[in-house]
């Protein structure tokens, strides 16, 4: 294990919970601040033991994030709030390159707005996904971006009419 200065790590660590945050929140815009518009890569995959490959649900660059941003508000989507908590299990970080490699667990829980039984369901809070946040991170003396974000899903059923990311 390498030894990672405070102020390196520092900002790392604040870069991945701050990104939680804001996509807690839904400040889309707050959260694509912390993402370098020229490298930036954001995948959502997973394993089909099913078909023993690996899938890809989502594959988007800068541009294409912000533009699914932008509709969101436009889809009939379940609008019940996810909650995003995570734990950084790793950060790899090479000082010639100024990039971390951050392994994160992800845990989503989703508190239900409405269900089919809304004085039942309402406020209900379950577990929702859980996975791995595997995040390619640029360290510069400014702060600290996020280059790429992998979402490693376990979760292979989501229910219909979710759009919101990871």
């Amino acid at each position: 294990m390498t030894y990672i200065p405070p102020e390196i790590l520092q900002p790392i660590q604040q870069l991945v919970y701050r990104s939680c945050l804001f996509m807690n929140d839904e400040s889309w815009k707050d959260y694509l601040a912390l993402c370098d518009p020229q490298s930036f890569r954001y995948r959502v995959t997973n394993y089909s033991p099913e078909i023993r490959k690996d899938q890809v649900w989502a594959d988007r660059d800068f541009k294409a994030m912000k533009a699914s941003f932008d509709l969101l508000p436009r889809h009939n989507s379940d609008r019940s709030k996810l909650t995003r908590q995570v734990s950084i299990y790793t950060v790899d970080y090479d000082d010639g390159a100024r990039e971390a490699n951050v392994v994160s667990a992800l845990t989503v829980y989703r508190t239900q707005l409405d269900g089919v039984n809304s004085y039942i369901d309402s406020g209900q809070t379950s577990l929702y996904a859980v996975g791995l946040y595997k995040d390619r991170i640029k360290v510069t003396d400014d702060a600290a971006k996020l280059m790429e974000r992998v979402v490693q899903l376990d979760t292979r059923q989501l229910d219909i009419g979710s759009h919101k990311p990871f």
